[in-house]
């Protein structure tokens, strides 16, 4: 004769055996169409290479505090740690959803002082009952039909793709950093041309005072002279402006006040950019490296297993409950033999009549999991586009510069030779400052322009996603907003 507890488990093993495959699709990722999906960038600048990316890309500037920079906003930056901690949500959400394939409950006592009614009380018992209970009580849900598996995939998915987008907030925050940075020094040599420029019409303003006391000049030339000083000077309070509200953005991305940031001190900025040649790999590495691709692929899966999660109301849940412990009348009693008491038995559990329902939530979860497969093709798409943007903004930056390079040298020595010839009694002083004039127009424009090179450069390595893997090693800390305490220097 079987006991109880094999009349329970025999029926229960069958079912478990059945019923071993989740409810709901399978998830695989999704693949580009190779009719439509480029295998190469195109046609891209003649400096721009078919290699693997560079890593630590910042470090093919050769500018060291732009690499100590980066190395304190990975650690301090407020952005990276709000995506830090979310991803502490949702790693310990997934937690929660493996405790599913446990048995869950705990201990449980209880007293009940009971009077009943004449009708509830059986002949010669009493009315007054007291009782005494102490058991461990547990129940555990059978995951036949994979709602508790498909739960864990989903929570899995979703610990993935917060994960791709801490990666992606690390990625972003170092091309912010470094963007910040050249634009900073940017206005710095625009604020060193606009000095330079100034002195020299000081120096022009003073010539054309004393030939205006020697009678060699008129009132008028002098006015022009002390104008295109004014035109010089007035330059400078806007770029003062633009320096400090760079300094303040940079101090925000380091996690520091305004008010007490001090950006390091820098060598001068090279006339030529140290980036030669610039890997950018194909479109294929694309893919697995951009953290909003990733996010998006893993948002895709989490949407898919919440399909089955759906799909498992339409089936029976099935749970094994028991319990063992003791029960009594009185305190006293709870340590005799006859107290001890226990249970096991299945229940099941099928809210057939709520189908309507169920399949309404599980068309709601497909028409999701569409969504996010158009999110995710939609990602793919912005990223080509981002990239070739950015292969054509650099093209266009150098030949600029190029331009911006041959402009600035005409200039200069027309300015020089309208001085010399002004000063050897030829032509008009008109000439000089029209010359000077032209001459500081084609500095700032040169300094913009290599500042934008510069800017070119980080958006290539912006577009194509790189930077966030060193984040993988040991002693690299890329937990933002944790203070700048104890960094270490990029070596």
């Amino acid at each position: 004769m079987r006991s109880p507890y094999q009349a329970v488990l025999l029926p229960l093993s069958a079912l478990i055996l059945a019923g071993c495959a989740a409810v709901g699709p399978n998830y695989s990722p999704p693949s580009q169409p190779s009719s439509q999906f480029p295998t190469s960038f195109g046609e891209t600048p003649a400096d721009l290479g078919s290699g693997a990316v560079e890593v630590k890309w910042w470090r093919a500037f050769d500018d060291p505090a732009l690499t100590i920079l980066i190395r304190r906003a990975l650690a301090a930056n407020h952005d990276i740690g709000i995506a830090a901690v979310r991803l502490e949500e949702a790693k310990a959400m997934l937690g929660e959803s493996r405790q599913g394939f446990l048995p869950r409950g705990g201990a449980a006592l209880g007293h009940e002082n009971r009077r009943r009614s004449e009708v509830e009380t059986p002949p010669d018992q009493p009315r007054q009952i007291e009782t005494y209970r102490g058991a461990v009580d547990a129940s555990w849900e059978i995951d036949l039909f994979g709602r508790v598996r498909r739960s864990v995939e989903a929570a899995q998915a979703q610990a993935g793709s917060r994960e791709a987008l801490l990666r992606g907030v690390q990625a972003g925050v170092a091309a912010a950093v470094a963007s910040t940075w050249f634009e900073l020094r940017g206005i710095e040599a625009e604020l060193a041309v606009a000095a330079d420029i100034s002195q020299s019409q000081r120096e022009s303003l003073g010539l054309v005072e004393r030939l205006v006391r020697a009678g060699s000049a008129s009132e008028f030339d002098r006015l022009r002279a002390e104008a295109l000083l004014h035109h010089v000077e007035v330059a400078a309070p806007e770029l003062e402006r633009r320096r400090a509200a760079s300094t303040n953005a940079l101090a925000t991305l380091l996690g520091e006040t305004p008010q007490t940031f001090r950006p390091p001190a820098a060598t001068p900025a090279r006339e030529a950019l140290a980036v030669r040649t610039i890997a950018v790999g194909d479109p294929a590495a694309l893919l697995s490296r951009r953290a909003d691709i990733a996010a998006a692929e893993r948002t895709l899966a989490a949407a898919t297993a919440r399909i089955g999660v759906e799909t498992a109301g339409l089936y029976p849940e099935v749970q094994v409950q028991g319990s063992i412990g003791l029960v009594a009348g009185s305190l006293n009693a709870m340590s005799g033999a006859g107290a001890l008491s226990g249970f096991l038995g299945p229940i099941i559990r099928w809210s057939f009549l709520d189908t309507g329902r169920v399949r309404a939530r599980i068309a709601a979860s497909e028409a999701r999991a569409k969504e996010a497969l158009i999110v995710y093709d939609q990602t793919v798409l912005r990223a080509l586009q981002e990239t070739d943007d950015a292969f054509k903004a650099y093209g266009a930056a150098g030949s600029t510069l190029g331009l911006r390079l041959l402009e600035s040298a005409a200039n200069r020595e027309v300015a020089r030779l309208a001085r010399v010839r002004f000063s050897a009694g030829e032509g008009i002083y008109l000439d000089v400052l029209e010359a000077e004039r032209s001459d500081f127009a084609s500095q700032r424009a040169l300094a913009v322009a290599r500042t934008h090179q510069r800017l070119a450069v980080v958006s290539i390595y912006k577009a194509l996603g790189g930077g966030w893997e060193i984040c993988a090693q040991a002693d690299q800390d890329c937990g933002g907003a944790d203070g700048t305490s104890g960094l270490r220097v990029v070596k």
